[in-house]
């Protein structure tokens, strides 16, 4: 038998995604046929697999141990995080360009190891005291994209961030930095379609393509390029880099979308501005 107490960053969801995430030997098939036969149970009672879990609630399994090996959290000590903003909720850092933001490769060094790392070594995270839960980022930035992401302690934070996200609440301001001259400011609607590691552009809406939207406004100019300042209106994967190549004034460096220049792509997040949510914030705009 084992038995599993509820925290708070487990509360919240129901019984059987959090089984799932906390044991990922246990089919799905033989749990809902143990909760039925109550060889689940919440506080000692029957449980359904829908219930939502509380703080301090309590599971019981009599399972075989061999499908109730939970993966073993790990934590890389590389603490090279540069924090912008910090509660107890959420962490703002500035992500350097080279560095991914989160690894499908367990081990690897990305952003996502640093913020945990980080809150290891503050006292805020240990992984031996969580069922699942680990830090996590809310946004991410391609490898070569510096600038700010939002970071969550906590699975509230995470929540309430993600659906802020969803919500269109959570307004991201860019820096790149373009070949050719554009002199006046753009609000430019495209259409993007992810294929393989590239975004096709269309300037009509198509079959599996999704609408691109952001504002661009030209405020420095060089020899042969041009600064400009991007506010996102909608995230899509790759969305600067193959919408300012399809108009004509690809990031400099960034070959995959046309350049021929040696230089490096200069394209940094650097304003994040969160309108009003539930959680409290001591500030709600964050900047480099």
């Amino acid at each position: 038998m084992k038995e599993i107490r509820i925290h708070e960053n487990d509360a919240n969801q129901r019984l059987d995604k959090f089984l799932e995430k906390t044991f990922p030997e246990l089919k799905k098939g033989m749990m809902y046929k143990a909760i039925r036969n109550k060889k689940i149970k919440v506080n000692r009672k029957r449980a359904d697999f829908a219930q939502i879990l509380q703080p301090d609630d309590v599971i019981l399994l009599f399972l075989p141990d061999d499908v109730l090996v939970q993966k073993e959290k790990k934590v890389l000590f590389n603490s090279n995080l540069d924090v912008v903003y910090e509660d107890d909720n959420i962490v703002v850092a500035d992500k350097p360009a080279g560095l991914l933001s989160q690894s499908a490769k367990e081990g690897q060094d990305c952003l996502v190891e640093r913020l945990r790392a980080y809150l290891y070594r503050k006292g805020e995270y240990d992984p031996k005291r969580e069922n699942h839960f680990a830090p996590c980022i809310c946004n991410r930035l391609d490898r070569n994209t510096s600038g700010l992401v939002i970071g969550a302690k906590n699975a509230y934070a995470a929540r309430e961030i993600n659906a802020a996200i969803q919500q269109h609440l959570v307004h991201k301001f860019y820096h790149a930095k373009v070949e050719g001259h554009l002199r006046d400011d753009m609000d430019v609607t495209l259409y993007l379609k992810k294929i393989d590691t590239i975004a096709k552009v269309s300037a009509q809406p198509r079959k599996g393509y999704v609408k691109a939207q952001m504002r661009v406004h030209p405020f420095r100019f060089e020899k042969d390029a041009t600064w400009i300042k991007v506010e996102l209106v909608t995230g899509r994967f790759h969305q600067i880099r193959a919408c300012m190549a399809f108009l004509g004034f690809p990031l400099v460096g960034d070959r995959k979308y046309g350049s021929h220049r040696l230089e490096d792509m200069q394209l940094d997040a650097y304003r994040i501005v969160i309108d009003p949510i539930e959680m409290e914030m001591e500030q709600n705009e964050f900047k480099k």
